[in-house]
């Protein structure tokens, strides 16, 4: 009688956990579409776009809302105004992005006020063009454990950067990285950032995260950011790398230089750049 009870009472208990268990749809509030404004100025021509588009609800798939019809100007800080237009090319690829109407290329040490008008609201955003630090060399050598197992047959080549980074100013860079003029990441969420508190003053062969073949090009491109855009791209890697467990921190906004409310960043850079073949 008492090892059926034992027995009766465990039953229970399991009954009990497997009813807990059920498939769970989580219901969001649609929110309010905002402006989002992605946009860059640098010091090379033909790099300066602005893209325009809206922010949509949680299950949405597919592009965004693109924006097509806004008026947009950047002006730098000698008052000198520069129109961009929608999609000058007509390229089906390109809606929603703003090109500059006449060439113009920006320079070191000016800041740049971005305007934007669309559906009647006005937006703005304001950043500072910084220096950037050359590339010296770039060299490549075989990486014995990629090749010993590569994740790609034949691709176990990695590509080491030489550079000097003045410490006696406080720098932030972005770096992109390109196999054959394609940028490419290890994974879609890489943000590649950093500050110069992480870089020694003489960069003796930091190593590209991608690896290569023989025969490919590398291409290392590298950007000053200011400490704005800095703390811009550190919220949005820890946003899109936030794993929603018990300890991470709920998702907000990333902190922008934008006005009334638009998500995104306006960011004025100066790049370079440097390739070498794996030959």
């Amino acid at each position: 009688m008492k090892r059926s009870l034992i027995l009766f009472i465990s039953f229970l208990i399991l009954v009990g956990f497997g009813s807990c268990e059920k498939e769970y749809i989580l219901r969001t509030n649609p929110a309010e579409a905002k402006v989002v404004i992605e946009g860059l100025v640098t010091d090379k021509p033909g790099y300066h776009y602005i893209k325009l588009s809206r922010s949509t609800d949680f299950y949405s798939s597919g592009k965004t809302p693109r924006i097509t019809d806004a008026t947009v100007t950047v002006t730098d800080s000698d008052g000198v105004i520069t129109e961009f237009v929608h999609n000058p090319n007509n390229d089906p690829d390109s809606m929603g992005y703003y090109k500059p109407v006449t060439p113009f290329i920006g320079v070191v040490g000016k800041s740049y006020k971005l305007f934007v008008l669309a559906d009647g609201e006005e937006y703005e955003g304001e950043d500072t063009l910084y220096p950037v630090t050359t590339i010296d060399s770039l060299k490549y050598q075989i990486n014995e454990d990629e090749r010993a197992d590569p994740e790609f047959p034949g691709r176990f080549y990695e590509v080491l950067i030489y550079t000097k980074e003045p410490q006696e100013t406080r720098d932030y860079y972005l770096f992109n990285f390109y196999r054959n003029d394609s940028l490419t990441l290890n994974a879609p969420e890489d943000i590649y950032f950093t500050d110069d508190i992480a870089l020694a003053e003489a960069i003796n062969g930091i190593t590209m995260p991608i690896f290569f073949s023989k025969g490919d090009k590398a291409t290392v491109e590298a950007f000053s950011i200011s400490r704005e855009a800095f703390v811009f791209f550190n919220d949005l890697f820890n946003l899109i790398n936030n794993d929603g467990g018990m300890y991470s921190p709920p998702p907000a906004n990333c902190r922008n230089n934008l006005t009334n409310g638009a998500l995104g960043f306006f960011r004025a850079s100066a790049v370079t750049s440097m390739d070498i073949v794996v030959e």
